[in-house]
């Protein structure tokens, strides 16, 4: 009996010691499934014996502010915890950012169960409310494969034997299947590729994602190997290549989220804290398949500073001290690169990377970057980088290294513009005649004699591609004739006057706006559905003005879904209205004009709810 009793009390000071140590357990920087913002990172979970501690880390633009809502609650085993209270910020009120855009604070939620391994963190569930979902609470660092991955893709690839990927000089419509790993509903809705091209810069193509199944499809034109960059909430997912013509399915691991949060806390913090490791995205379908599926290299935290090109650059350096430099540390980043245990394809492209970057820092004359024009001697004078130093540069480049074009080619384009114009090569000179008639094409003003010309060169790609984009350019402006308005006659300073004349008696919102805005298109997409319901009124008239930067093709095939009048206008009407008339501090921007013909800039319209209230007064009859 008496053994039995000590036996007895030894299992009850066990568990005692075990629920002592459950209650006073710690997560350090949990692992987070998915989430619809980057706001805020949990950097601590701590069970007390009442409660949940919650450390968290807010960014913002310094002046800014974050707010944790009232209704924010903690979602655990299916029940739902609310916030108790906390410190360093009061709950419901603005917190404003300090100047480094950083601000660390606790909440304190009902206790959780002991028992649960995960959480998630609700503020609520309209549009914009913050969530973060399945907060891991066993102390994982990393996830190597996420669960719904497809078998064939847990596992390296073997890429022993294969040769290197080769560029594809071709162009077809490529679809994209898009698979959100992770995916919860409601943290994500829209996506888009930021898409590296070929002489065309970077282009963005819109996903639109299924809201019960986290899946959804882009089709898009390509020109030649492309590398694209998935974008969820404004959040990068890491990188892939693809050819034109290809059905690629793509697997976006939403759980790469923690490395955006631990870079955003990295560059506050000082490098305390090291991103999981985590892979982006994989590819099933692609002939890149093999490169793409690769574990990622964070080349971001591989090279050492004492390394890296830019490092160490100075101001009064002389134009050749800032070559040598340049040159000198890039080989030295090369050796390096090549010392490392990863596959030789990810070291090439990479390299070609590094390589348009460091033609960049000379032909943008990088001595500037680290010390601003005021801070400089009055007296102070830069010695000017001169052609011989492009010369000397390309003349020790291999540009038979087709992975050059993949990223950042314009770097490239400029750099040749700036050499000894005898020194260029054949392939030089095709680049930048290239170039100049792909932007042109793209206004449909690509001069036959130069078309015909590149036909005689010994890569038929680049005519092709110019033709293509020519003939897709002039279908477009024909398609969209009758939806854009005809005023690149209008001189700058009557255009606003005669764009707003036919409307007076009416209440008329303008809204300066891009293809390329991602929060230009977002805002017209929260927008449009009141035009048929609460704003459904013949005294209320939508315009839209974009300017050429919004490429035609794109442009034509956006508009007739926004309902309302559009108007593209030249660089010239642009300035004038963005500048010199309004003075705009970026886009979407909205001027208001009253049934009278008065306007106003009202970029408090950025705040959809009080554009749509104030709108509704306004068209009371």
């Amino acid at each position: 009996m008496r053994k039995k009793s000590i036996l007895m009390a030894a299992l009850m000071m066990a568990a005692l010691l075990c629920a002592c140590n459950q209650a006073k357990r710690v997560v350090e920087f949990p692992l987070v499934g998915t989430a619809n913002t980057t706001s805020i990172v949990i950097e601590r979970v701590e069970h007390s014996d009442t409660a949940t501690l919650l450390t968290v880390r807010g960014f913002n633009f310094p002046g800014y502010w974050i707010r944790i809502a009232p209704d924010t609650r903690i979602v655990a085993e299916g029940k739902e915890y609310r916030l108790k209270g906390s410190k360093g910020i009061a709950i419901g009120e603005r917190l404003s950012m300090p100047e480094d855009g950083d601000s660390c604070f606790t909440l304190i939620s009902e206790l959780l169960p002991m028992s649960c391994q995960s959480f998630d963190y609700i503020e609520g569930y309209a549009e914009g409310d913050w969530r973060l979902y399945d907060i891991d609470l066993t102390g994982k660092t990393g996830e190597e494969y996420p669960a719904s991955l497809p078998r064939g893709l847990k596992k390296i690839p073997n890429t022993d034997g294969l040769p290197t990927p080769q560029y594809a000089y071709s162009m077809g419509e490529t679809t994209i299947n898009v698979h959100l790993t992770g995916y919860r509903k409601g943290c994500c809705e829209d996506m888009l590729f930021a898409v590296n091209t070929t002489f065309e810069g970077q282009q963005q193509v819109a996903v639109k994602i299924d809201s019960l199944t986290g899946e959804g499809t882009a089709k898009f034109i390509q020109y030649g190997t492309c590398e694209l960059f998935p974008i969820v909430n404004s959040n990068g997912y890491g990188e892939f290549l693809a050819a034109p013509g290809e059905t690629v399915d793509v697997y976006v691991n939403l759980a790469y989220l923690n490395r955006t949060a631990r870079f955003q806390y990295r560059e506050v913090s000082d490098g305390k804290v090291m991103p999981p490791s985590i892979k982006g995205c994989w590819t099933k379908g692609s002939v890149y398949d093999a490169l793409n599926n690769l574990p990622s290299v964070d080349w971001f935290y591989c090279i050492p500073d004492s390394i890296e090109p830019t490092s160490g650059i100075r101001y009064d350096m002389t134009a050749d001290e800032l070559y040598t430099h340049l040159t000198d540390r890039y080989q030295v980043l090369c050796k390096y690169i090549d010392e490392q245990e990863v596959p030789d394809w990810s070291k090439e492209i990479y390299k070609a990377s590094r390589l348009n970057n460091l033609f960049y820092c000379l032909s943008v004359d990088c001595r500037g970057f680290e010390m601003r024009d005021e801070k400089l001697p009055t007296d102070y004078k830069r010695d000017p980088i001169l052609p011989k130093h492009f010369d000397q540069l390309f003349a020790n480049t291999d540009l038979d290294n087709p992975w050059l074009l993949l990223d950042k080619s314009n770097f490239l384009m400029e750099a040749a513009m700036k050499m000894t114009p005898e020194k260029r090569n054949e392939t030089l000179s095709q680049w930048i005649v290239a170039l100049e008639a792909v932007q042109k094409a793209y206004r449909g003003e690509l001069p036959d004699s130069v078309l015909n010309s590149m036909r005689s060169w010994k890569n038929p790609f680049y005519a092709n591609m110019c033709a293509d984009i020519q003939k897709r350019t002039l279908e477009a402006i024909e398609k969209s004739a009758k939806d854009i308005e005809n005023i690149e006659d209008i001189a700058p300073e009557a255009l606003f006057q005669t764009i707003i004349a036919p409307h007076k008696g009416k209440v008329v919102l303008v809204d300066f706006w891009n293809t390329w805005c991602a929060p230009c298109r977002n805002a017209i997409k929260a927008i449009e559905p009141y035009k048929s319901n609460q704003l459904a009124s013949d005294n209320l008239v939508w315009i839209y003005i974009a300017n050429e930067t919004s490429p035609i093709n794109t442009y034509a095939e956006m508009i007739p879904g926004i309902k309302g009048l559009h108007y593209r206008v030249n660089d010239a009407q642009w300035r004038y209205l963005t500048d010199k008339m309004f003075d705009l501090d970026g886009i979407p921007s909205y001027v208001l004009v009253d049934k009278d013909g008065n306007y106003s800039l009202r970029n408090d319209f950025r705040d959809h709810s009080k554009m749509v209230s104030t709108l509704k007064e306004m068209i009371k009859d």
